[in-house]
This record gives structure tokens, C-alpha cells and sequence, in this order.
């Protein structure tokens, strides 16, 4: 099917962006869902739950196509039982690696906000997936005193061969209280009161991993340790970059149809 309308929803920066993406590249956007027609294609905000299931699917059809972001199984199921292609773009390799970028450069720019980052500040990433890369990557630039702590011992060579220091979660004693900063990208308990026994006032937690977040917060507040949750760093920091990378996504997408 040959789409040439888009409807964008949500009000936030990052979607005001992608609107403006798809409408210099010629595609009619519409931002009211009410204006939206059989042929037109629907990008939704993430996350897409329970409003979007009152609000948009009474206004779709058949064999419509829709993008959206952390797409809930109930938008999916209620989706795929009306015939609506449904896609997750948070999903797609090509948005989460520039995404883990952006999270990255925002979460060291929170960090520097706290405390200068030079030579001599030591630095611990908690996971190595495509945000922990992406934050031991961006603060090689800042400092050489990296480590990464991770679960799965395969990963030693890789990560020391980047010229990081590795830690496994199964050790039985880990110093945190030696690390100026603790970056948490694990989307699980895993800074919990049992591992932070050895953290202290000194140490500063940023924690970017998906509510509530890897750490013990609470914790954290009693024993005096700085501890952050920062999410959805992309859009709230650098809507424009966000926005963009999300549209060119689509786009590429579309035209693969």
C-alpha cells in the first residue's frame, strides 16, 4: 500500500520532531487521531498501554499499520485481533543503539553536573549490553579508570580487550566504595543491600535502567548515598535527536513494505 499520510500523537518534544521529519520529506501528518483515515499510518509515544487501547484503537481499522514505543501486550493482542499490524520501534537495533548513544551522553552529562569526571576519577558500569557499551565507550573519552560488572564471566575477554577492568556479580565480595560513580544499566535488583554494603557517602549511583530501576534505592537514602533514577533520557534531553532517529527508523521501515 502506498501511504502518504501520517498521524503522530503525544504531545511530548521528541514526537513534535518526528511530525516535522516525516512532513519535510513530504508526507501529510496529521496530530489529531480523529483525522486519521484507513490508508493513514499512526506512530504513537511510548509507552503504549491502556490509554492508547480507549483512546486510538476505536479510531483504526483493519489492516491499518501502527509504530509505537514499550508496546504493551494488551495494545498488541487487542491489535492483532482486529488485523492491525502493530510494530515496537524501541525493539529495532538501529533506534536502540543511537538511543543507548543519546542515554549515554546525557547520563555523563548528568554525572559531570554532580562532579568533574578527569584521569583520576574511577568509574563502574553495571551491565554491557547496548547501554553499558555505549556509557564505558563515551566515558573512555573522560577517563582510564573504567570497569564493567557483569554476570556473565564469557564476557572477561571482550570487555578487558576494550581496556576495561571486569567484575562478576558472583563474586562474593565487591568494593564498590572504591568507584567515584556507579552507572546501572540492569533492569533488575542487582545494587541491592547485600551489594552496596560496601558503597558509601563517596560513591554516586546513576541508575538508567527501566522504573524502578536496578538499585535499592531506599537503601541508598539510608545510608546517605546519592542515588539517581534517570529514565527516558533520549526524549526528555535531546528530543530533536530522539525524534529524528525515530522517524528515519520508520521511514526506513515503509520503504522496505
Amino acid at each position: 500500500m502506498n501511504y502518504s499520510n501520517i498521524c503522530v500523537l503525544g504531545t511530548d518534544q521528541r514526537m513534535d520532531y518526528m511530525a516535522q521529519k516525516f512532513y519535510d520529506i513530504g508526507y501529510d501528518v496529521y496530530r489529531d487521531i480523529k483525522n486519521c483515515t484507513e490508508t493513514s499510518i499512526v506512530v504513537l509515544p511510548p509507552p503504549v498501554g491502556d490509554v492508547a487501547v480507549r483512546e486510538v484503537l476505536p479510531f483504526l481499522v483493519t489492516g491499518q499499520s501502527v509504530y509505537g514505543g514499550a508496546v504493551s501486550k494488551a495494545f498488541i493482542c487487542e491489535c492483532e485481533n482486529r488485523g492491525i499490524d502493530v510494530k515496537d520501534y524501541l525493539k529495532w537495533d538501529n533506534v536502540t543503539f543511537k538511543n543507548a548513544n543519546l542515554t549515554a551522553k546525557g547520563i555523563i552529562k548528568e554525572a559531570e553536573g554532580i562532579k568533574n569526571i578527569n584521569q583520576n576519577t574511577k568509574c563502574l558500569v553495571v551491565g554491557y549490553g547496548f547501554c553499558g557499551k555505549a556509557i564505558a565507550s563515551q566515558l573512555k573519552a573522560l577517563t582510564n579508570n573504567i570497569s564493567v560488572l557483569v554476570r556473565r564471566k564469557e564476557l572477561k575477554s571482550d570487555i578487558e580487550a576494550t581496556g576495561y577492568g571486569f567484575l562478576n556479580m558472583k563474586d562474593e565480595y565487591i568494593d564498590l566504595g572504591e568507584f567515584d560513580f556507579i552507572f546501572n544499566t540492569v533492569p533488575a535488583l542487582v545494587l541491592d543491600g547485600h551489594m552496596l554494603q560496601s558503597a558509601s557517602s563517596s560513591n554516586v549511583i546513576l541508575d538508567i535502567a527501566s522504573s524502578p530501576g536496578g538499585t535499592d534505592f531506599s537503601y541508598c537514602k539510608e545510608k546517605n548515598i546519592l542515588a539517581r533514577l534517570s529514565l527516558g533520557i533520549p526524549g526528555k534531553v535531546y528530543p530533536k535527536e530522539a525524534g529524528e532517529i525515530i522517524a528515519d527508523a520508520i521511514i526506513y521501515d515503509l520503504n522496505s513494505i
